[in-house]
């Protein structure tokens, strides 16, 4: 299953926490190809979704990318109003919260 980052966690709370966000929404993350994925923010999760809640972010997985998400973390990094999301194995963020090496 996915899990999130620290960083993660604070991007999608800061996204979801907008004026125009819908109390309910969340980011999901769905399949654009056959190894490609898209995140968008979404007003509620699909029927069949997996919901992630971590930290008051909400992350709604398709259930045809959960098979690619399965042990992987989701990471964020932040540069001025610009958030770019990258994903790595679980427990190697690149804000130093996981494991040393």
């Amino acid at each position: 299953m996915l899990t999130l980052s620290p960083s993660a966690v604070e991007a999608v709370d800061t996204l979801l926490h907008r004026p125009e966000v819908p109390d309910d929404a969340g980011l999901r993350i769905r399949t654009a190809g056959e190894s490609q994925l898209t995140i968008a923010i979404a007003p509620e999760p699909g029927p069949d979704d997996q919901v992630i809640e971590q930290g008051g972010a909400r992350v709604f997985v398709e259930p045809e990318a959960a098979p690619m998400l399965d042990n992987v973390e989701l990471d964020a990094r932040t540069q001025g109003d610009q958030i770019a999301f990258g994903l790595t194995p679980a427990g190697t963020s690149s804000d130093g919260t996981g494991p040393s090496a």
